[in-house]
């Protein structure tokens, strides 16, 4: 069967039993099974606020996603699906796919990610990284407020895989596992984390749903060697432990043809963080002649802020689909923060029907 451009072996089950079994029986893996005693998701999210590190992986990833309102689970089908839900890999308009974000942040804080992956009739793989700096960081202490001359820096960073298979024409899952490492002066903080992820169409129109489980694994410690204090105080040799900064989420996407060369993306996503209490997430697109895309979203329980825009271009040139996305994000106290970010995917040439009569020249 050939769908929306995507190829599948015509012999994978069609059955809608066993699919709706393979959906559920998955959800109830990712709800259910522990991580070495770990819940995936901690109940009561509010109860627990400050009590997970590795904030950075939280951070959104993607322009189009961020002006979305982070409504993205059932939505993800460019360059950034591998930050938001594996399973997604199997639905980008292209085999392969090369994806750039920058965020400028506050304080001079600056986020890049990149990707690449590549699928193929049934199977995908994936390849991301993100990094987070923080430029040079003036060093006080109790005697020195203004500064003792020295400079330290904050940076994060993270390297991970991911896999996706296509179980039917509507169905397909993925999963990631990332190498996490932070870096606050003398100290490291290091951790192993896993993404899970479905995605399925439903058969109404477009209409998809997606699940993801970002983020979980075992508590985090810091280490490192403090640095040298003041006569009479003694430095720390043990440190905390932090928990996973896990989050789950599940949403809904569908597409509204208003006409030939217009069309309306609506978008949400139910969040459940582990140290926060949940959120709902929605978001809106209006494609104007599959060129110029108008986006808005918002994200509800933020104590400020939650509001997000922006804009795409996308462009075919010699069998190369380019976009180019920008959103700002209202961030209250902190600001408006803009995203950037390209997504580029080669697209299959098409065989001429003279082809065969050139090879016999």
């Amino acid at each position: 069967m050939v769908k929306q451009g995507h190829t599948f072996n015509s012999r994978t089950p069609r059955s809608p039993g066993l699919k709706l079994g393979l959906l559920a029986l998955l959800a109830a893996i990712l709800m259910a099974v522990p991580a070495q005693g770990v819940e995936f998701i901690r109940l009561f999210g509010e109860e627990n606020v400050g009590t997970a590190g590795a904030q950075f992986l939280r951070i959104p990833v993607g322009a189009r996603a961020v002006a979305m309102g982070k409504a993205y689970s059932a939505l993800a089908n460019d360059g950034s699906t591998l930050f938001w839900n594996p399973a997604g890999i199997m639905r980008t308009p292209g085999r392969q796919n090369f994806f750039f974000g920058h965020t400028e942040y506050t304080a001079g804080i600056v986020l890049d990610n990149m990707s690449f992956h590549r699928r193929g009739q049934n199977f995908g793989f994936g390849l991301m990284m993100g990094v987070l700096r923080s430029g040079d960081i003036l060093r006080t202490d109790e005697l020195h407020q203004e500064g003792t001359g020295q400079y330290f820096d904050a940076n994060q960073f993270f390297v991970g895989a991911s896999l996706a298979r296509a179980m039917t024409d509507r169905f397909s899952v993925g999963g990631s596992i990332k190498y996490f490492q932070e870096n606050l002066d003398e100290f490291q903080t290091r951790a192993v984390f896993a993404d899970l992820g479905i995605l399925y169409y439903v058969g109404l129109g477009d209409t998809r749903i997606g699940f993801s489980v970002r983020n979980f694994g075992n508590d985090m410690t810091p280490g490192g060697t403090p640095t040298p204090l003041s006569d009479g105080y003694v430095a720390a040799n043990d440190f905390q432990s932090f928990a996973a900064p896990t989050v789950g989420t599940f949403g809904a996407a569908r597409t509204w043809h208003l006409s030939q060369k217009m069309g309306l993306v609506t978008s949400f996503d139910f969040a459940h963080p582990s140290d926060y209490k949940e959120s709902f997430r929605m978001g809106s697109e209006l494609s104007l002649g599959k060129m110029l895309f108008l986006r808005t979203g918002f994200e509800t329980s933020r104590a400020e802020g939650g509001f997000a825009a922006g804009f795409g271009l996308q462009l075919k040139r010699k069998q190369m689909l380019v976009k180019v996305d920008y959103a700002f994000s209202d961030l209250g106290t902190f600001g408006t923060i803009h995203h950037i970010s390209i997504d580029l995917s080669p697209l299959a040439r098409k065989k001429s029907p003279d082809a065969w009569r050139r090879r016999d020249r």
